[in-house]
Parts: C-alpha cells; structure tokens; sequence
C-alpha cells in the first residue's frame, strides 16, 4: 500500500519527467541530427538511390539513430539535504522516425511491441 510520501514522491518524479522532455528531445534530436548529417549526402536525392559502396555506412548510421529512440536523459536533483542525478527514460520513436523520413527517405517500422524494427525505403 503506498504512503502519502510515495505518492508525492511518484507525482514530482512525474511532473519532472514531463518538464525536462522538451530538454531530452532536443538532445536527442540534436544526436539523430548529427548521426545524419554525416551520411545524408550517400542518398540521391532524384530517386532516393545508394551507391553500394555507401550501403554499410548508411545501414550503420540508421541503426545508430534508431538505437536513440529510446533516450535516457538525465538531470541533476537539488534537494534540502543532497543533490543526485536523476535519469528519465523517453521513447522518440516518432521524432526519430519523422529525421530518418525527412533527410533519408527512410521510414521505420515498429514490429512486434517494439522489439524488432524494420527500415523501409519510402
């Protein structure tokens, strides 16, 4: 049964959670971001062809951005008596999904309560 305390302790840990997500997009974002600004020049932009000699870094550079849809980010508590860091764990997949769409021409596909994922060219 849970106290008053950890009913208020669930509550503030909530409204941080919701106050620092436009924080962990941005980060994330800036990540994906930069994931592909490296590779975005291997697709053509006319028919969204890859040279085969760029198929593995491009492939590497997905993976590594889809990885990030699921972000931790973590901020420092100051409290009455002591400071800590607290970790807050986000999903972005849409966010991640929407720059894969945007700058690549790519398109995830979550399969199977997100376990798997499957990158499709659109």
């Amino acid at each position: 049964m849970e106290t008053n305390e950890s009913i208020k302790r669930d509550e503030a840990f909530s409204t941080q959670w919701e106050l620092n997500k436009d924080d962990a997009r941005d980060e994330c974002m800036t990540e994906v971001d930069n994931i592909l600004m490296e590779v975005e020049h291997m697709v053509n932009d006319n028919d969204d062809a890859v040279d085969i000699i760029n198929v593995i870094p491009l492939a590497k550079a997905i993976t590594k951005a889809t990885h990030l849809r699921f972000f931790d980010f973590s901020q420092m508590v100051y409290g009455k008596y002591n400071e800590y860091e607290e970790t807050y764990s986000y999903d972005f997949t849409e966010d991640v999904s929407d720059a894969l769409q945007d700058r690549l021409g790519f398109d995830i596909k979550i399969i199977i309560g997100g376990k798997w994922w499957m990158v499709t060219q659109t």
